[in-house]
């Protein structure tokens, strides 16, 4: 949690308050713990209010996760995108709408993970009961919303990763739901982000619609402009522009690009990378031998290793908990790459890996959407990893300009200000960011190896050897 002021002499983030939010097993699924996020939630803004003037919040979250609402109640807890039985009937789905199609209707191209329609589809056919029930489907951002005390609605960027919005009418694909079974009425009204939607249960602070897909808030609080790029960094990488409509090719379909809903009625035409869950996962595994590593100690450990191997990190054997080290040894043996045996050649095939898989993804998007960038802007974690930075300028060979590691959060205020009349637009928000929040610049070396890992990482992305 944040509080973050906006007023003429700039822009001001502070956190003050974090806790743990992680999947639960339930009966062999993987939920969201609904009434212990809450309770954590409400206890954090209780202590904010005691301390604090507060005038506005607004509530963002990961995508593609809903709950099912029966007279504004929760009827269970939501599943997690990473419940490995949501993907059951994915086969009946492209039985009935070709993968291509379901793009060009939805812009949605994200097939490594079970989005709302893949849920939404194995909830009407293993649990019909549970949704029969059910009178609204709420995404994550507007169902914690509605029990702090907001009206019931949705908002298009969370709406826009669900793969059941049009994102040209900016509006449910009512239609592509009819053909599949499904039914339309649960599916709440959109408001567009800066729309006051009620007032906390508990105090008198107007609870306002920020981009509520947390990567929109986070793209929304870089200082873009054209000719840029965004890089968004954290458990997933999301790399991609800033358009004004989608791009709905067969070019953007066979690159596994998607058209995901902006801030301020643009387009975000991006990919997904896998991206610090690998390193989290490490530290996880090490953490199981009685010593989790810090950050600063395995990025120091990397600085100093040689190793030129990389993988693919959306390759499926790295999209499962447990053993990550492991897995990424064996991915290097299979492909004929010298395995790294140490902790830091670990974290440096991993760093290196997922600067390289962006400027690939990049260089494809570019091309797709008939453009040309000069620099990239990136936010969130990766900015204090710079190692990282480092080897992504290499491997876009652009300068690269680290903003701030709570993008989402700044992105999440400035929309909270444009309501309130603070801030004029999204522009001139945006304007404040590029001069009252740091920029480190990192500029492009001359790097050989940076090439050749481009090259080795297009090959690799042709093969799966989690399936071999």
């Amino acid at each position: 949690m944040y509080i973050g002021t906006v007023n003429d002499g700039g822009i001001t983030i502070d956190p003050v308050g974090r806790f743990e939010n992680r999947p639960v097993e339930r009966g062999g699924r993987y939920v969201w713990d609904l009434d212990r996020l809450l309770e954590n939630l409400r206890q954090e803004i209780d202590t904010v209010l005691d301390s604090r003037d507060v005038d506005t919040i607004a509530v963002d979250t990961w995508g593609v996760d809903f709950g099912l609402l029966a007279d504004g109640e929760p009827l269970a807890d939501p599943y997690s995108y990473r419940d490995p039985k949501l993907d059951a009937t994915i086969g009946e789905i492209t039985e009935a709408v070709s993968r291509f199609e379901l793009f060009r209707r939805t812009g949605i191209n994200h097939w490594n993970l079970p989005n709302t329609l893949w849920q939404y589809h194995h909830l009407a056919t293993e649990q019909p009961d549970l949704l029969a029930q059910a009178d609204r489907l709420v995404m994550m951002p507007q169902l914690i919303a509605t029990q702090l005390g907001a009206r019931l609605t949705g908002e298009p960027t969370i709406a826009s990763t669900t793969q059941m919005l049009d994102p040209q009418t900016r509006e449910w694909d009512r239609q592509l739901l009819d053909r599949l079974g499904l039914p339309t009425e649960p599916l709440p009204d959109l408001k567009p982000a800066g729309t006051t939607i009620g007032t906390l249960a508990t105090a008198d602070v107007d609870i306002v619609l920020p981009a509520s897909h947390d990567t929109a808030s986070a793209v929304a609080g870089l200082p873009l402009d054209d000719g840029s790029a965004f890089l968004s960094t954290g458990t997933w990488f999301i790399v991609g522009l800033e358009l004004d409509s989608p791009v709905l090719t067969r070019e953007a379909f066979e690159i596994g690009a998607s058209n995901e809903l902006g801030a301020n009625d643009t387009v975000r035409f991006l990919s997904n990378i896998n991206g610090f869950f690998l390193l989290e996962e490490c530290r996880e595994h090490w953490a199981a031998d009685g010593d989790r590593p810090d950050y600063d100690t395995l990025l120091a450990a990397a600085a100093e290793a040689t190793t030129d191997a990389v993988v693919n990190p959306d390759d499926p054997l790295f999209g499962i908990e447990g053993a990550m080290p492991d897995r990424i040894r064996r991915y290097c043996r299979q492909t004929d790459q010298p395995a790294p045996e140490t902790r830091g050649a670990v974290v440096r095939v991993i760093v290196r890996s997922l600067a390289t898989k962006a400027a690939l993804q990049l260089a494809d998007l570019t091309t797709a959407a008939g453009t040309s960038i000069d620099r990239l802007y990136l936010g969130g974690g990766g900015v204090r990893n710079d190692l990282f930075c480092h080897h992504l300028a290499a491997a876009v060979d652009l300068p690269v300009y680290a903003g701030a590691a709570d993008a989402t959060a700044v992105g999440n205020i400035l929309l909270q200000a444009v309501a309130a009349g603070t801030v004029s637009n999204l522009t001139a928000g945006r304007r404040l960011v590029a001069e009252g929040l740091p920029l480190r610049e990192y500029k492009p070396p001359t790097d050989v190896s940076a090439e050749a890992a481009r090259d080795r990482m297009r090959g690799l992305c042709d093969r799966t050897i989690g399936d071999d």
